[in-house]
């Protein structure tokens, strides 16, 4: 009996230190010179949430967001690329994989079609549409599912 009660004070005792420690900061919000680290992110229509290590929370307009990083899927404020090579807008991609200088991103369009930009260094390298995607991606080890 008192084996078990031992054993269940410990167990209390190590999920209390967990509480306590609490979760590093796995979501980052960039916005113009201001970087905010933090808990958690809660997108709005117009603005966006983040809340901070410390409890507090600081709002910033979704216009002024250039990346952020919510768990474990990262965005970047990037160009919108047309088939013709013109530029329609700027619009947040899904950053997917960087590999030997290429860096990969996954736009969803209002259409309801995908597409995957590819950069190298830093400037616009390739487009690669959803239905091409597959073999396209590939070349870069990706495995499209």
């Amino acid at each position: 009996m008192k084996k078990s009660i031992l054993i269940i004070v410990l167990m209390i005792v190590c999920f209390s230190m967990q509480a306590i420690a609490g979760k590093p900061d796995d979501c980052y919000l960039k916005a113009g010179d201001q970087l905010y680290f933090g808990k958690d992110i809660k997108r709005g229509p117009v603005h966006t949430r983040i809340i901070l290590s410390d409890g507090s929370v600081a709002k910033v307009k979704n216009h002024d967001i250039t990346a952020y990083r919510h768990h474990n899927r990262q965005y970047m404020l990037l160009p919108v690329i047309c088939d013709n090579n013109d530029t329609l807008c700027k619009a947040m991609m899904e950053f997917i994989t960087a590999k030997s200088g290429y860096s990969i991103y996954k736009y969803c369009c209002p259409k309801n079609t995908n597409a995957f930009f590819v950069y190298k260094d830093g400037k616009f390298y390739l487009r690669i549409d959803e239905d091409q995607a597959q073999t396209e991606l590939a070349a870069f080890g990706i495995k499209v599912i």
